[in-house]
């Protein structure tokens, strides 16, 4: 591509941001990066690009929803997704809202070969006719269920229960549009549900038994349940409010179950950012929750099994450890036990002497006097290794 040309950047990835600046830099464009928010949205109201690139990090409706407003916005200018998500499903999703698509991982070979000839093409769009609502709403199921099977794929491919937990506490919360959600799981051994950290909290384990509370009565009906005013819900506990200063508005739980429909958890979102939530809501965390329940009890089993075989080691190494020092003591008391027999008799020079006293009665014997001396420097030798064993291990 030669020439000079406009183009924006919509991605909340610092990771990718030099591989843009060196496609824009090698072929003298002009790169405006933003962040994708609504704010981002009013600044380019009076900004004319040449193409625009959204990054999309999550399989959630808000990246759908972000492009569709970006389109809405921009219609006449090219819309180029770079992302992992929904490739396969981009016609179902974006329609002709977007001119082309880049799957990760990002290059810039990727950028030069999937712009080339863009620039040299009209840009310009005949308008849609207005969709009719039922379209619309089909439209809008699509997506979603899109979205459910992005979202799904994404968990398959993690098997740390930690990264696992993560990764379901912020995706989920972002595809329901709700500011928190927790996972609890169940503890078969202590009768407890457990959540291990929670969007909005710190990292701390919380427990309490496996009946009590919304989530308690949720993994023990093993049915969702949506409430509306969570105040007036006999089994809501308002201290974590009180202590953690958050206001719960409306709640929407949904138990988790692993491949034999066995409840091992519940999944629970707080506060829908508009609204309330609804049934179709409560339809769509039960599908989602589905998909959680599964892929959950394989990371747990996992877990088990890593916890299982660290323990196997640590025991096998303190077995080495205790092998060693009885190895050791053993030792000790055998040299010890040498010691106590030879030693006095050899440091006290009694052998020497005898033999010093031999050599002085029988001089005139050469053949003995010849025997002695080559005892004489066998006892010298055992005489100084007795003694270096002394410092050594006594």
């Amino acid at each position: 591509m030669n020439g000079y040309r406009s183009i924006l950047l919509f991605s909340d990835n610092p990771e990718t941001i030099d591989i843009y600046s060196e496609f824009a830099r090698k072929a003298d464009h002009d790169l405006l990066h933003l962040a994708k928010s609504q704010q981002s949205l009013r600044e380019i109201s009076s900004k004319t690009a040449d193409l625009i690139f959204v990054e999309i990090s999550q399989p959630s409706m808000a990246e759908i929803e972000f492009v569709d407003a970006l389109h809405s916005q921009s219609e006449n200018t090219p819309i180029m997704i770079v992302s992992s998500f929904f490739y396969e499903t981009r016609e179902i999703v974006f329609g002709d809202k977007i001119s082309d698509f880049i799957r990760n991982p990002l290059t810039v070979e990727k950028l030069e070969e999937t712009t080339a000839g863009f620039f040299s093409k009209s840009a310009a769009k005949t308008a849609a006719p207005e969709p009719e609502s039922k379209i619309e709403r089909l439209m809008n199921l699509n997506k979603r269920l899109t979205v459910l099977l992005e979202l799904n794929r994404s968990l398959t491919s993690i098997t740390d229960l930690d990264e696992l937990l993560a990764h379901i506490i912020k995706v989920v919360p972002d595809v329901l549009m709700a500011e928190r959600a927790t996972v609890f799981i169940n503890d078969k051994e202590k009768g407890e549900l457990w959540s291990r950290t929670g969007t909005g909290l710190k990292a701390s384990d919380i427990r309490f038994p496996n009946n009590q509370g919304i989530a308690g009565e949720v993994f023990t009906s093993g049915v969702p349940l949506t409430i509306l005013e969570p105040y007036d819900h006999p089994k809501f506990n308002k201290e974590f409010d009180l202590k953690s200063g958050f206001k719960t508005l409306n709640i929407l739980a949904c138990p988790l179950k692993n491949i034999n429909a066995e409840n091992i958890g519940v999944i629970q979102l707080l506060n829908k950012k508009e609204g309330k939530f609804n049934s179709d809501d409560e339809t769509y965390l039960a599908a989602l929750a589905s998909g959680i329940g599964i892929v959950l009890e394989n990371a747990l089993l996992r877990d088990k099994m890593k916890k299982q075989l660290e323990e196997v080691n640590r025991a096998y190494k303190e077995l080495d450890i205790a092998q060693e020092t009885i190895l050791k003591e053993t030792r000790m008391a055998t040299i010890s036990e040498f010691y106590a027999v030879f030693s006095e008799p050899l440091t006290q020079n009694k052998p020497l002497n005898i033999i010093a006293d031999l050599k002085n009665d029988y001089p005139y014997d050469s053949q003995l006097v010849r025997k002695l001396e080559v005892l004489e420097d066998t006892l010298t030798s055992l005489v100084k290794n007795t003694e270096a064993f002394t410092k050594q291990y006594v």
